[in-house]
């Protein structure tokens, strides 16, 4: 069993790339605040099509680092209660990266520190069920001696499913999902069972921005979202480099990335 803890505040849905091909044993627990609490329907469909479901534990009280602290704090219970085969920390907050080597220095235990769930267990396309194909009839000759073999038809090739255009639509990860209650010392942590950014690149801008714009237009709109830290900053930026029909459009396309905003 691998255990992964995801700080779900700081690489949102694109950190959750890859859930699709985790195996059944393995563990998620995703740590979110109010502020950042929407899955894209992208990842929604991989987890449900995967039947996995992360566990979810809410940050309930807010303050610097608050998150950070919480998730590593039950790291060191999860090292301690559970025998994993092998520990992540999903993030792209260096910051982890003290616990990473306290782990690996005090305990003797490998806690990974990934950016998404996709660079830690590695990409592997699942295989496509072989269909039956229809076979020709072998081919005989006059003299004695064996048919020709079957010659099968050649396989199609895959026709990979066109990416639907159009700004990305979020759900609430209030309403699915299992829900970690924390006890007090005296009960132990427990999931109620049910039944059920990688940071932002290039590739989102690109499929977020509507009607599509070209590599150039969009490097220049991650950059402004890059260098702000606040949706009042990243709009500033955008008057900047852009008129302001253009402005507004990229603006409102870019909304679901604003969760990476602490204001």
């Amino acid at each position: 069993m691998r255990l992964f803890l995801i700080d779900y505040e700081n690489v949102n849905s694109a950190g959750l790339h890859g859930i699709g091909q985790a195996e059944q044993d393995d563990r998620f627990i995703l740590f979110y605040s109010r502020e950042a609490n929407t899955l894209s329907f992208e990842i929604m469909d991989e987890m449900l099509a995967a039947n996995i479901m992360p566990e979810r534990v809410c940050l309930e009280h807010s303050g610097k680092n608050a998150l950070d602290f919480q998730l590593v704090t039950f790291l060191g219970y999860l090292i301690a209660k559970e025998k994993a085969d092998s520990y992540y920390i999903i993030s792209r907050d260096t910051g982890f990266q003290s616990a990473v080597l306290f782990c690996q220095s005090y305990l003797g235990i490998k806690v990974h520190l990934k950016p998404s769930i996709k660079t830690a267990i590695g990409f592997k396309p699942k295989k496509d069920k072989k269909k039956d194909v229809p076979q020709e009839p072998a081919v005989t000759v006059k003299k004695p001696a064996k048919a020709q073999p079957v010659l099968k038809k050649a396989k199609k090739a895959e026709v990979k499913p066109e990416k639907k255009k159009g700004k990305a639509a979020s759900v609430s990860l209030r309403k699915k999902a299992t829900v970690i209650q924390v006890q007090p010392v005296s009960g132990p942590v427990y999931a109620e069972p049910h039944e059920e950014s990688v940071p932002i690149d290039l590739e989102t801008v690109l499929t977020l921005v509507q009607p599509a714009v070209n590599v150039d237009t969009a490097t220049e709109i991650l950059h402004c979202l890059q260098a702000s830290h606040s949706k009042t900053e990243f709009h500033n930026a955008l008057q900047q480099h852009f008129d302001n029909d253009n402005v507004k459009q990229y603006y409102h396309c870019m909304k679901p990335c604003f969760v990476t905003f602490v204001e």
